[in-house]
């Protein structure tokens, strides 16, 4: 979606004020907003090396987000949410030949953006037309269509049409995301993904009985790189990322499940293949790679919920994405779609950028162990260990050394603490160590923390 900014938002009002002038009675008009705070600090997160010039960021975020809805009818509504979102760096230690800002000023813009009809001809179809938030399952390989921005947005230019019927529904959504930021007005040139991106994604959910769920789902993405531009690439923090754009195109089609089997235990898994063709370059510029792509992944966690005072439960978690074998003609490396967001580490994404791309997490074995509990009535504990293995071994990728000697990557311990004081304020900590295992070289396998203090202001 190329289309002026103003212009878009022009149709989207003579839109809203053409539907509420047919509509009786007259339109319903809602809205709200919301202010997210953060502190932000890491160390050797990126190299693992705190000799590197850029081993240590100390800065703040400040996202304002402001919407409104009009629903002329039953059936129909029109939804606009505008965001802007700042950064001020306390500590940023880029080298002098980096261009950067301390304090940045970001896009004011339409994050969300999109007519809604339910029930067309009185069918169970609902229709959605616009700039939207789409989370598929856990989010796994849907969630993120604008991951190079860091969770300031994180929406998809779509269409979504859905069928529901019974225990029964059937997504199919249409991608057209810009490599730029759009709907933008104040005259803010930035990057929210390397490339554009087309895609298409059929997705099927069934109620098999009230405590299980079957989904099965077919993907193709489509990269443009002939609209990427060659790093460094600007993006919302003011500085510059190597992050190079990605051509060809990748198949998915695989299924999850979710069930509580028993009275105290659940289980959800989801799994996927993949192929097609990829032309990509490690962050570093000085590889390019045209490949027929042929790939696994797989995503389970089984949870034991003892309850008490403090609800407490436990979980035992494995993830796998096949890596890239360097013995075959074929690339392996498993391509996490539109997932390309912190699912289980804010610190291990930083490393990836390094490795592959900004949150593109492939070759890898995770196994994880973790306990959470309502410690006060209004805050929530989380503590998690993961270990983390490469799939395949590897001498040189990215901007990394690797030993070429092992391939665990190391341990990784994350703890959270959620809390929810009222319907206005809410909030987080998150503090999470990594220590680095042998497949690193001894120049890049430094010790790294990551700790973030958070806010949520809600009217």
């Amino acid at each position: 979606m190329n289309s002026d900014p103003r212009a878009c938002g022009l149709l989207f009002l003579a839109l809203c004020a053409g539907l509420a002038s047919a509509a009786d009675p007259a339109p319903v008009f809602s809205g709200g907003a919301d202010l997210r705070l953060r502190q932000e600090m890491f160390d050797n997160a990126i190299w693992l090396d705190s000799t590197n010039d850029d081993h240590k960021r100390s800065f703040q975020r400040y996202r304002a987000r402001a919407w409104g809805q009009a629903a002329p009818a039953e059936n129909i509504k029109a939804h606009g949410r505008l965001m802007w979102e700042g950064r001020h760096y306390s500590t940023l230690d880029l080298p002098a030949t980096t261009p950067h800002d301390d304090t940045y000023n970001g896009a004011l813009m339409f994050d969300s953006l999109y007519l809604q009809a339910d029930r067309l001809g009185g069918l169970p179809l609902s229709l959605k037309l616009g700039r939207q938030d789409i989370i598929l399952g856990n989010g796994w390989l849907v969630l993120d269509g604008t991951p190079f921005d860091g969770s300031r947005t994180i929406y998809f230019d779509a269409l979504r049409a859905t069928y529901s019927r019974g225990d029964t529904s059937l997504d199919l959504i249409l991608v057209d995301n810009d490599a730029k930021s759009t709907l933008v007005l104040n005259n803010k040139d930035e990057d929210q993904i390397e490339q554009d991106e087309q895609g298409l994604i059929l997705y099927a959910r069934h109620k098999w009985n009230p405590d299980t769920s079957i989904d099965g789902f077919y993907m193709y993405k489509d990269n443009d790189a002939s609209r990427g531009e060659a790093p460094p690439r600007w993006y919302n923090n003011g500085a510059a990322a190597r992050s190079f754009a990605d051509d060809g195109h990748t198949h998915a089609v695989g299924g999850r499940v979710e069930s509580r089997f028993a009275e105290r235990w659940s289980l959800r898994a989801e799994a996927a293949y993949q192929w097609g063709r990829r032309e990509t370059r490690n962050a570093s510029g000085g590889t390019i790679s045209d490949r027929d792509l042929r790939a696994w992944g797989f995503n389970g966690r089984l949870t034991r919920d003892f309850g008490g005072d403090w609800k407490q439960r436990a979980h035992l978690g494995y993830e796998f994405l096949s890596g890239d074998d360097p013995d075959t003609s074929d690339n392996e490396a498993f391509d996490p779609l539109w997932g390309r967001w912190p699912q289980w580490s804010e610190l291990i994404i930083y490393t990836y950028a390094a490795e592959s791309r900004i949150g593109e997490i492939t070759n890898l074995h995770r196994l994880n162990l973790g306990w959470t509990a309502q410690v006060h009535a209004k805050a929530n504990l989380s503590l998690d260990w993961h270990a983390l293995f490469a799939d395949e071994k590897t001498c040189t990728v990215g901007a990394l050394d690797y030993g070429c000697d092992g391939s665990f990557r190391g341990h990784l311990f994350t703890s959270w603490i959620r809390a929810k004081f009222d319907k206005t304020i809410s909030g987080h900590l998150v503090a999470e160590y990594f220590l680095p295992g042998d497949y690193y070289a001894s120049s890049n396998d430094d010790n790294a923390w990551f700790f973030r203090a958070e806010v949520n202001l809600t009217w």
